[in-house]
């Protein structure tokens, strides 16, 4: 089986390109590579060896970078979904594995599942759930296969040189070790849920070697917890630093339920809490 990921150099798209070599061979772009917006290179990039399965990663993150630049997070995210789609298409691609977001509920004070609706509250999550629309199309439509995946926040540790960017646990380090506190929005008890990349990367396996037509979602999510028990565990695994709260900072709960991907994938989340904090700690303290 030949599989081909998007965003390949990237935080997840490493770890997923190791896991998937264990299934067959894996070809890997980034936005070096192939341009997404760019539907005729992408079909030059895939066209030489057309893969079997494209896991379609590369994106804009961010909630205020995508309010700031609405055109843009579209243009890419979701033009860049449907040109890939496309080249799909053309080429007799069998599967297409796409990652959105939890983020496209909004706010969640009760565990979200799959049949929840959805709620996106910025241009990010908005980009993310029309391009859900546009994967459950082309499926419909064209008999392929797809699996879209809507995992939680996806934290691990981020190889030097590269920035410490989209990270909240390195922020959180950052804050204990050079300002002595942790501050957080309201009373600290909104409830977050924390994902390692190697745990998404075995989702992702799973799903390109599953027999399953049609198109299926699964929300990915482990390690749930308030963000004050956040910010404490991380002050005990660096030994510094406080923790205190804002009331005046607005926040909000964003959590949900990933038994469908535990039942129909077999997906086990290996990596705890502690130890995923542990990982990212080792890292920053190697920079030091």
């Amino acid at each position: 089986m030949l599989m081909h990921v998007t965003g390949a150099n990237g935080l997840l798209g490493r770890e997923v390109t190791k896991a998937l070599a264990t299934l067959g061979e894996v070809q890997g772009s980034d936005v070096e590579d192939m341009d997404v917006t760019d539907l005729t290179g992408i079909k030059r990039a895939l066209g030489a060896h057309p893969p079997d399965v494209v896991v379609h990663l590369a994106a804009l993150k961010g909630n205020l970078p995508s309010r700031e630049r609405p055109l843009d997070f579209f243009n890419v995210n979701t033009m860049g979904t449907l040109n890939m789609l496309e080249a799909c298409r053309e080429l007799g691609v069998k599967k297409f594995i796409f990652f959105s977001s939890l983020t496209v509920y909004g706010p969640t004070d009760s565990p979200v599942d799959e049949s929840t609706p959805l709620n996106p509250l910025h241009m990010y999550s908005g980009s993310k759930g029309a391009s859900e629309s546009l994967v459950h199309a082309y499926c419909n439509a064209y008999g392929m296969a797809g699996v879209i995946f809507r995992p939680n926040f996806i934290v691990g540790p981020i190889p030097a040189p590269l920035p410490y960017v989209d990270n909240l646990v390195y922020d959180f380090i950052e804050a204990a070790k050079e300002k002595g506190v942790i501050e957080l929005a309201g009373d600290g008890q909104f409830q977050r849920e924390w994902l390692h990349p190697r745990d998404v990367a075995a989702a992702v396996a799973l799903g390109a070697s599953s027999t399953k037509g049609g198109c299926e979602t699964y929300i990915l999510s482990d390690n749930r917890v308030t963000m004050h028990e956040l910010a404490s565990r991380i002050t005990r695994a660096v030994g510094a630093g406080s923790v205190t709260t804002n009331p005046s900072m607005g926040g909000f709960s964003i959590i949900s339920s990933s038994e469908k991907a535990r039942r129909e994938l077999g997906w086990k989340p290996q990596v705890d809490l502690d130890s995923l904090i542990a990982e990212i700690w080792h890292e920053y303290q190697s920079r030091s």
